[in-house]
């Protein structure tokens, strides 16, 4: 029964973005299309995802639209609608809860389920596995998912990546390490580009090699415990990675468009981006002692400036650092911005006379409450302050790595979830040929 247990389960939707587009657009289905973050910048911009059509042609995710066309010059691109890719995120989520509580959700389109008692038998597992693919198609006809089932969480998830799309993959702890050894290095979560290079280095080039590393040669070589964690992991122990420690840092950036690389506009969107960070500190119910800006230029180097500043929490104050702050930004063309809250922390302790800032909240306190609560009913920025008017539909929200936001902190109220009327995608093809540039010499 130990060798045979399997204690997780791994959800992950397959070609998630384009599946969705093609589920509401049903010309899109069956055809080759890539998701774009804007249509208007399309013919320079990238690939956020694409459908297996296109995958077909050798079309990947984080291509550029030029190498997308390439491979296949009829690829449509198809603006990204962030609010409603969420917003059937959480109806699948609760189709996977249909069949089995959903222990974490990992990212938009990933979720770890554990098993429990008769769950971890391998008949249970893969007939639970088979439960949620059903249920998967009561949200929409065009999903799949592929899942992945194992001792461990790490190689669930590996597990689901091998067998795409709509797979099922089973790890067996009599059967690891060996099952592993047709595995790329780069399979393996964590493993990035520098890890791999340090492992090559190491004269190590395969999965087989790898897996037949001592507990203390892993440890050397990732430098501490994460090393003696993934040996553990491959050969199928299950515990998770100690709880991660509270924030410290919140930050967001954003590449200016054309219309907003002035000196004015740039410090609009900066204080746009720094109260989106702040509503997202107060949902974790912390303040900040800390407040950073960066702003890149085209032709010179970045500015950078980190301050201290007493702790708090409202938008009013940290606008004031902020502004404060701008004046030493120099009068170059910005190309990006970068704000970050530092120094986090939960609420600080009550004063000398022993008011506690939240039991007793100052008038600050009380309209940011009443503010976060009026546009977290009727939608994001339906109230805002006047400094960022000119500039309040820029830098909207986006999909994360990791878990999704909650739906009230996207601002575009067009992608909420909706029938469609007409086809939304464009070909590649109909767009404009991008002359390129030409260098001259004196």
């Amino acid at each position: 029964m130990v060798d045979s247990a399997i204690n997780w389960l791994f959800v992950d939707l397959n070609s998630y973005f384009a599946s969705i587009e093609q589920e509401l657009c049903p010309e899109l289905r069956g055809q080759p299309i890539a998701i774009v973050p804007i249509r208007i910048e399309a013919q320079t911009g990238c690939c956020i995802a694409v459908s297996y059509q296109a995958k077909a042609y050798g079309v990947k995710t984080g291509f550029s639209v030029a190498d997308a066309k390439l491979l296949c010059p009829h690829i449509i691109l198809v603006e990204a609608r962030p609010r409603l890719y969420v917003e059937y995120h959480h109806r699948i989520a609760a189709a996977i809860e249909r069949c089995i509580p959903i222990q974490q959700v990992m990212s938009c389109d990933e979720f770890a389920c554990q098993l429990l008692g008769r769950e971890r038998t391998l008949l249970r597992a893969t007939a639970i596995a088979y439960e949620i693919k059903r249920e998967l198609r009561t949200v929409g006809i065009t999903l799949r998912c592929s899942v992945g089932l194992a001792p461990n969480r790490l190689l669930a998830k590996i597990a689901g990546d091998m067998q795409k799309p709509d797979g099922l993959m089973i790890f067996e702890r009599r059967y690891l390490p060996q099952a592993l050894y047709s595995l790329e290095l780069a399979d393996i979560p964590g493993i990035g580009k520098r890890m791999e290079q340090r492992i090559l280095a190491e004269g190590i080039t395969t999965m087989r090699q790898l897996c037949a590393l001592t507990r203390e040669r892993m440890h050397t070589i990732w430098g501490g415990v994460l090393g003696d964690r993934l040996w553990l992991w491959l050969r199928g122990e299950d515990f998770l990675e100690p709880p991660v420690r509270p924030l410290q840092t919140l930050s967001r950036q954003h590449i200016l468009p054309p219309d907003c690389r002035t000196h004015d506009k740039a410090r609009a969107v900066a204080l746009k981006l720094l109260h989106s960070t702040a509503r997202k500190m107060r949902r974790n119910g912390l303040w900040a002692g800390g407040l950073s800006l960066q702003v890149g230029f085209y032709d010179h180097v970045a500015f950078a400036c980190n301050v201290r500043i007493e702790p708090c929490h409202d938008p009013y104050t940290l606008q004031e650092h902020l502004i404060a702050v701008w004046p030493r930004v120099p009068a170059y063309t910005p190309s990006d911005l970068s704000v970050a809250l530092t120094h986090l922390d939960l609420a600080p302790s009550p004063d000398l006379f022993g008011i506690d800032p939240f039991t007793e909240p100052n008038a600050k306190q009380r309209v940011v409450t009443a503010l976060d609560t009026i546009n977290a009913r009727y939608g994001l920025n339906t109230v805002y302050l006047g400094s960022i008017h000119q500039v309040r539909k820029e830098a909207p929200t986006r999909i994360p790595f990791g878990p999704p936001p909650p739906l009230e902190e996207f601002d575009d109220t067009a992608d909420k979830l909706r029938t469609p009327r007409g086809p939304r995608g464009i070909r590649a093809s109909d767009l404009p040929r991008v002359q390129p540039k030409t260098s001259t010499s004196t």
